[in-house]
């Protein structure tokens, strides 16, 4: 059962909804897909979820509806891909090793984004990596030089961790199996070569819908935009390597940032 949050009305709320299991989801994975994000204030939950009741499922493994992840971003040393994405280049990318921790299961992932696009890349390993193959660094350089034909560069002797998150998704799937709605909660930040100073982002949720064609009339959508919840602009990497580099260039993101601090207020 959901026990993730101390809202008792958000707990009831996520135990209401049919459950959905892992095997029935694989229809559902969406690896090409349009990506829309929200962010909204935790204790605007309960509300969203009133509005999701007999049109969602909730993925359930073994009683538990909310799982636990950690993830590692990889970047260059000097913060490339970061800075692609501050820039507003049309071809971006992450690099990142998960690690699932209820089920103990160890993926890693490069995801690109091309022309609003969303296309992943998964491999899984035996156990979690710190650090990358040679193997794996030339596949990132293969998919960036892909979403950066005409500035592409060998990345593969730069790439290190830069970023431990933690956080806590709840996974919805609609009635038609034609979307899926992750809820991402009690977010927390941590440099890999720093100190074991953990921040945490306690107040808000991060919403994403991942949909196969893009569609604002439908589903949870149509209900964020009844409840004048626009979608936002949010990458957990992009705000959590800004908590633990401040002095890092981040003027194309001081609109996002002013609204989570006015969410926490």
């Amino acid at each position: 059962m959901y026990t993730a949050t101390q809202s008792p009305q958000v707990y009831s709320l996520v135990n209401a909804l049919t459950p959905i299991s892992l095997d029935d989801m694989d229809g559902v994975k969406l690896q090409d897909r349009i990506d829309s994000k929200y962010v909204i204030p935790v204790k605007s939950l309960p509300l969203i979820f009133k509005h999701l009741q007999n049109r969602y499922s909730v993925l359930d493994i073994d009683g538990r509806r909310a799982f636990n992840y950690v993830t590692t971003y990889f970047d260059t040393t000097d913060f490339q891909f970061y800075r692609d994405h501050h820039n507003r280049l049309p071809g971006r990318i992450k690099v990142r090793s998960r690690t699932y921790t209820e089920s103990n299961l160890h993926f890693f992932e490069i995801k690109t984004k091309t022309n609003l696009r969303t296309k992943k890349y998964r491999e899984k390993l035996a156990q979690i990596h710190t650090a990358l193959s040679d193997k794996q660094c030339e596949k990132v350089n293969s998919f960036y030089r892909k979403v950066r034909p005409f500035r592409s560069k060998d990345v593969s002797s730069t790439l290190a961790p830069a970023l431990v998150n933690t956080y806590t998704r709840i996974t919805l799937v609609n009635n038609a199996r034609t979307e899926r709605c992750t809820i991402d909660l009690n977010l927390a930040f941590r440099n890999p070569s720093g100190s074991d100073e953990v921040i945490r982002m306690h107040d808000f949720a991060i919403i994403e819908l991942k949909q196969s064609k893009a569609s604002l009339t439908n589903g949870i959508a149509a209900s964020l935009r009844e409840l004048h919840i626009p979608p936002s602009s949010i990458s957990k990497y992009v705000v959590g390597l800004i908590r633990i580099h401040p002095e890092i260039k981040h003027n194309y993101f001081k609109p996002l940032l002013h609204k989570l601090e006015n969410i926490s207020k």
